[in-house]
């Protein structure tokens, strides 16, 4: 998308664009057709400098220097490109055949071929190859097409992957109200909706979509009212806006929430959204089944027994109301010897004050409708951390909230709070949790099996 992104920067006022995505074997080929195109010297200054553009402090999508050349060494060792601007007879080509050895400086010698397209168009065209990195071309579609709908939708943007045009996805909205507003001293266009539950798919994001320039920087945005995690009615609300003047993120996965013009931005579109919000806010989706909620709670217990264990009890803390806690014996039926060895015993969390009428306590699991593509979210709800398992999501379905899915999800989900792990370390830590609830449970069964076969011979 880096690539395409520069290729956008580049289009002429009022102009459509073609780009042209071929993959096969261990090459990739982009070639974008409209546009300013480049010449010797513009080579020079947007790909033979890191970290050089001139794009800065401009309104477009790369500010950076960096996108384009970090996508080229990301995806292959080999690159060449190849460009010639409108008017232009010729094309220039510079080519590095081992573009990831920085064991010395680099020098290329630009190259005269013959130009791809009519005289009168500017084109760019760069091929990656060695590529190392596996390409799902079905995704890829997918994401494009998600990307940059808006564009695909006007006709402002054609992209074309393995010789298939692709096509604006879309968004399931029952109506549209179109909006202009003034914020951060400029104007804004968009349009909000209820959508259509029967029209969305397994991947829709509930939520305002943010675009820069037509390409989608974020989605899922509720400008401070509550997500579908809190009012399962925000699970159908969709919308679209152009979000101008606020500086993006260095990967353009986000806007600078901290700038003054988002900051300006947020609290104008928050007003807008009230009147929906609140229509949204009394309609509720379908209950989830009794027999999954009480799971939940079976997990919630589980979690906090494994979490002690795991020596990891802060993973899923808030302050919650002091209950009577209640000691287990040290031996008999209500202790662990086959779990952990003694001296692993987790310490029993103490109030802070006897007379203190709270305590540091565990947090809760409660099943909700957040929409088909969301798993699983964790919001704060009175200082108490909640793990919101989606009650919409396909695999919910399938296992019909079973304890096995459910104990799985909201591991997942309170180990990603973990901070600076690799994806190994995430992947055994959500491991250990669930081993360890899962044998707290068997231990449990057993213990009162126990019992009940004593109380009989009794």
């Amino acid at each position: 998308m880096e690539l395409i992104d520069n290729a956008l920067d580049s289009r002429l006022p009022g102009q459509s664009m073609k780009v042209d995505v071929a993959y096969h074997a261990d090459a990739v080929t982009v070639m974008s057709e409209g546009g300013e195109g480049m010449g010797p010297k513009d080579l020079e200054r947007r790909y033979l400098r890191w970290g050089k553009s001139a794009k800065r402090g401009r309104e477009l999508l790369g500010q950076y220097g960096q996108g384009g050349k970090a996508a080229i060494g990301h995806l292959g060792g080999r690159f060449s490109v190849e460009s010639s601007r409108p008017g232009d007879p010729l094309g220039w080509r510079f080519t590095d055949p081992n573009y990831r050895d920085r064991s010395r400086l680099k020098t290329y010698e630009l190259q005269e071929v013959s130009k791809r397209v009519p005289q009168e168009v500017g084109y760019v065209r760069i091929r990656i190859d060695e590529v190392d990195k596996r390409i799902d071309l079905k995704r890829l579609r997918q994401r494009l097409a998600d990307t940059y709908r808006l564009l695909l939708e006007r006709g402002d943007l054609q992209v074309i992957v393995n010789g298939t045009p692709l096509k604006p996805r879309a968004l399931g909205e029952i109506a549209r109200k179109d909006f202009r507003v003034r914020a951060a001293a400029t104007i804004m266009s968009g349009w909000v909706g209820p959508v259509d539950p029967a029209q969305r798919t397994a991947d829709f994001v509930p939520g305002v979509r943010c675009y820069r320039l037509g390409r989608l920087v974020k989605d899922g945005e509720f400008f401070g009212h509550p997500t579908p995690a809190q009012e399962p009615g925000m699970s159908q609300l969709i919308g679209e806006v152009e979000i101008p003047r606020v500086p993006l993120t260095i990967n353009k996965s986000d806007f600078d929430r901290d700038s003054a013009p988002w900051v300006d931005i947020e609290r104008r579109l928050h007003r807008l959204l009230k009147p929906l919000v609140r229509q949204l806010s009394k309609q509720t989706e379908s209950p989830p089944p009794p027999s999954a909620v009480k799971v939940a709670q079976q997990v919630r217990r589980l979690l906090s027994q494994a979490l002690r264990w795991a020596d990891r009890p802060e993973l899923f803390l808030g302050t919650a109301p002091a209950r009577t806690r209640v000691s287990h014996p040290t031996n008999g039926e209500g202790s662990f010897p086959e779990v952990l060895a003694p001296e692993r015993r987790p310490p029993v969390p103490v109030a802070a004050s006897e007379a203190s009428p709270k305590r540091r306590g565990f947090g809760d699991i409660v099943i909700r409708p957040l929409g088909p593509s969301i798993r699983s979210q964790t919001v704060i709800e009175d200082a108490v951390k909640i793990v919101v398992i989606n009650s919409q999501h396909p695999l919910f379905r399938e296992r019909k909230g079973d304890i096995w899915y459910q104990l799985e999800t909201a591991a997942s989900e309170i180990c990603k709070s973990i901070e600076g792990v690799t994806v190994a370390e995430y992947e055994r830590r959500v491991n250990e949790i669930v081993l360890l609830a899962l044998r707290l449970r068997a231990h449990r069964r057993k213990a009162r099996n126990s019992a009940a076969q004593l109380k009989i011979l009794q």
